[in-house]
């Protein structure tokens, strides 16, 4: 089993299709067909089952899809890491963050400042965008990091965006829409929508679809992204949301892929706010820290 047979085993997993799997690899689909068969051979258990709309995990590959995407990732991680340089740095710092920050990145930010930052004490506060604003103008948090798409402008707090993750749709294995060559938002409202509440997801919604004559009909409004991700694993809609969040499976193991969209899908802003005035010494090695490895997760993401 190799890496690059695992990378091309994802991309078939992800997209459905040899020719698109090829085409993410850039190779050919001669070369993407021998490899899958090959790494097929390796483990000598059926990983695909074929059919006339392409191909979908079995249950074996469901399972190295799991496993491939760690390996993966900490292979890159590993190679990544060995640049990053620790600061020797004291002080404490009080950070707020979102529910979508605590679920998607916190463990990370914990990992990088364990490595990175280890003598700065951070305090972690969780609250919505509002009251992470009003808390950092009244000096009660040194800072706050979240889904800036929607944050109020304030003349007393600097936002700044740090990266970008971009929105795809969400589908489960075997949806009619995995088979269209292209994807409009006009197609994906001939299907029930499964929308996420989290840190006003909404509103970014009500702003993509503005332009659109016409919207899906909502099955199902949630919170909860395992919620969302299990119901589109489970076929009772489909979703529109970043690749940050994105996990190719749900919990009780059903198949999700992603798809890009021809119409102009506005991405997830991750930043961060701050009161006016020059950082603090800490802070601004806090900042450079988050900025340093969410651009390295991000370079990730697009090699997958």
């Amino acid at each position: 089993m190799k890496l690059q047979q695992l990378r091309h085993f994802l991309a078939v997993a992800e997209t459905g299709t040899l020719s698109e799997a090829a085409q993410r690899c850039h190779i050919s689909q001669p070369s993407m067909s021998a490899s899958l068969q090959k790494l097929e051979q390796d483990v000598d258990k059926p990983l695909f089952l074929r059919h006339a709309r392409g191909l979908t995990p079995t249950e074996y590959g469901r399972r190295l899809q799991q496993y491939a995407l760690r390996i993966l990732r900490t292979v890159e991680e590993a190679r990544l890491s060995l640049d990053d340089e620790p600061v020797e740095l004291t002080g404490c710092l009080t950070v707020g963050v979102t529910e979508t920050i605590s679920a998607y990145l916190l463990p990370r930010i914990l990992r990088w400042q364990q490595s990175m930052l280890a003598g700065l004490a951070i305090r972690f506060v969780e609250d919505d965008i509002a009251g992470l604003q009003q808390q950092v103008k009244d000096r009660r948090l040194d800072m706050g990091l979240m889904v800036t798409d929607n944050v109020t402008p304030d003349d007393a707090l600097r936002c700044d965006v740090l990266f970008t993750s971009p929105r795809h749709l969400w589908l489960s294995s075997g949806h009619p829409l995995q088979q269209a060559e292209r994807i409009t938002l006009a197609d994906v409202a001939d299907y029930p929508f499964v929308r996420l509440e989290m840190d006003e997801h909404a509103s970014t919604w009500t702003r993509y679809w503005r332009t659109s004559p016409v919207r899906p009909e909502i099955a199902f409004r949630s919170h909860s992204i395992e919620a969302v991700r299990s119901m589109v694993g489970r076929n009772i809609g489909i979703t529109i949301l970043s690749d940050l969040v994105f996990r190719p499976w749900t919990l009780d193991g059903e198949h999700l892929s992603r798809r890009a969209l021809v119409d102009s899908i506005p991405g997830m802003d991750i930043g961060v706010i701050r009161s006016g005035g020059a950082d603090s010494a800490p802070l601004q090695a806090f900042v450079n820290m988050l900025n340093h490895n969410l651009q390295r997760d991000a370079l990730l993401e697009q090699q997958r």
